[in-house]
């Protein structure tokens, strides 16, 4: 042997060294390691027993690992063993198996091949550190759930160096076949097996989908591997109106959390289009078009809020028997960006109404304090907060850092709390409405009347005011429907104690009416248009009707 001969060939030592080393590695991963032949039998087994068996690890070998699965994962995991088979790696992936006793339990599975023994598979499982946004029997999130996990999806991407992107699926016609339950069983397994962590995939409505995988899966896979499996449930014809759009997840300067954002509000909108909107196979860009217009505009109200690029303008709320200032409601107005309404409605969806809410009202406290240092008298202000504020764990604490400063001027605010048709925790909501009175803030709510919800949130939140749905007050004197919806809240108020404020008074008939009907403060260009002045405490008398035009908007 040459010289050059044993330089080249590893020692026995050398061999042994490597082969321990592996070992480590592979056990510093995982907890349990197994090898499996292709149709899932166990050929070895060794680590942990992790609930799988009362004796020891390698006691499982010779059981098939679908033994070791509730039985809502055998197809999941078919298809991840498929995939593993025909790409040779899979990474870890979140999967649940069931111990002994049969309780099912999370853990995270990842394997690989090696090209001498192509009959077999190598397993490594690790206890889950986190919980999965899925359960055993139900294979895809909700909505609501995956587009809060987007963020921490994508950030651990980016840590990671991996590219993904988020492929959107439609399947016209999917939820009027007769055996659509076992298609939707087969193709969100399907969804699951490729998506990032094994549980990255949402259902949007009965024949749209979205998933979250790595970018090297390309739209044209998707197409073959789902048109496959249309084609195993006897539904060939589904394969020409299938459609992928796939959108390449990039943060480049921008934060993660606002491309999750708009990531989110993009899948809202598909979700909400109508059937047949997104029907054309070769509209993929203008799926990539929709995400980055969603991107900038999240970096626009990123902008706005950042720079304070906003003002407020301030609508009299009056004594109807008086005609007296009761007091003013801060309306925001933001410079280009159209009415708003919509504005604050993209705000909300993208996850910064909250940040908007806390701007709006650190504005209301600048006025005050400015007028107060001043020495001027000035009336007290109503701000708007959305319940999807007040529902954030952080929010009274926020609000107090921001009263904390200003503690004589607390008296002056009022809080009139929007889109409580949203609300499905009122006890919750209630405590923390319990929360800002003690900071020394009433409460209003907002639009009631405007739905079957608002009838239930005032009699279940307990408010010092509530605003009377300006489509009511304008449809009482001419539709018999608003009159007795009218009517019916008035008693309700009068029996809750809750004082009412009615909107978009414009006439002096509809003053009237409701002075007659006992509502006792009013809104509406009867008594002024918003203005970025703030008016003082006394207004002698209603100013000149001026009729609204176009349509009504809440924050007018």
């Amino acid at each position: 042997m040459t010289m050059a001969d044993q330089t080249q060939k590893p020692s026995d030592s050398q061999t042994v060294l490597g082969r321990d080393r592996f070992v480590a590695f592979a056990f510093a991963s995982a907890h349990l390691l197994l090898e499996t032949d292709n149709e899932g039998r166990i050929v070895f087994a060794a680590g942990a027993r992790c609930g799988l068996t009362d004796r020891r690890a390698e006691d499982l070998v010779g059981c098939s690992l679908f033994d070791l699965l509730p039985p809502g994962e055998h197809t999941f995991f078919r298809m991840l063993l498929t995939r593993l088979i025909d790409s040779g790696k899979l990474d870890p992936t979140h999967v649940f198996l069931k111990t002994v006793a049969g309780q099912p339990f999370a853990m995270l599975m990842g394997g690989c091949r090696l090209p001498n023994y192509a009959d077999r598979c190598f397993l490594g499982f690790s206890i889950a550190a986190r919980v999965s946004g899925r359960t055993v029997g139900r294979c895809l999130s909700d909505l609501k759930s995956f587009a809060e996990s987007l963020e921490s999806r994508l950030c651990a991407a980016g840590a990671t160096e991996r590219g993904q992107r988020l492929s959107l699926l439609d399947i016209v016609g999917l939820a009027d076949r007769d055996n659509a339950p076992e298609m939707r069983n087969s193709l969100e397994a399907y969804l699951l097996s490729v998506s990032t962590d094994g549980d990255a995939a949402v259902r949007l409505n009965d024949e749209r989908y979205a998933v979250l995988h790595r970018d090297d899966l390309t739209r044209e896979e998707i197409i073959l591997d789902i048109g496959r499996l249309l084609a195993r449930h006897g539904a060939d014809e589904l394969r020409d109106a299938l459609h992928v759009w796939q959108i390449p997840v990039q943060g480049g300067e921008m934060p993660m959390s606002d491309v999750a954002r708009a990531l989110s509000y993009t899948l809202h909108k598909f979700a909400a289009e109508e059937p047949g909107a997104f029907g054309i196979a070769d509209i993929n860009e203008a799926v990539v078009d929709m995400l980055h217009n969603t991107v900038g505009r999240v970096a626009q109200v990123r902008r706005i809020l950042e720079q304070r690029d906003f003002h407020l303008a301030f609508q009299p709320i009056v004594s109807l028997a008086t005609g007296k200032l009761h007091h003013v409601e801060a309306l925001i107005r933001v410079g280009d960006c159209g009415s708003p309404a919509e504005f604050i409605a993209f705000a909300e969806r993208i996850g910064l109404i909250c940040d908007l809410d806390l701007l709006v009202c650190q504005a209301a406290l600048d006025v005050l304090k400015q007028a107060e240092d001043q020495g001027r008298t000035v009336p007290d202000i109503a701000i708007n907060l959305s319940a999807v504020s007040l529902a954030s764990p952080l929010i009274i604490e926020q609000l107090q850092a921001l009263l904390r400063p200003h503690q004589g001027l607390t008296r002056k605010l009022l809080v009139e709390v929007t889109e409580t048709a949203t609300v499905n925790d009122f006890q919750g909501l209630n405590r923390v409405l319990g929360h800002l009175r003690k900071l020394g803030l009433r409460i209003c709510l907002d639009d009631v009347g405007s739905g079957t919800t608002s009838f239930m949130s005032l009699n279940e939140l307990r408010v010092d005011y509530a605003k009377l749905d300006g489509r009511i007050v304008q449809g009482a004197l001419t539709n018999s429907r608003d009159l007795t919806i009218l009517r019916s809240i008035v008693e309700i108020a009068r029996h809750l104690g809750t004082d009412l404020v009615a909107e978009q008074i414009e006439t002096e008939e509809q003053l009237r009416y409701l002075r007659k009907l006992g509502v006792r403060y009013g809104q509406g260009y009867l008594f002024g248009k918003p203005s970025p002045v703030l008016p003082g405490f006394v207004l002698a008398t209603p100013s000149r009707p001026s009729r609204r035009t176009g349509e009504r908007v809440s924050w007018e």
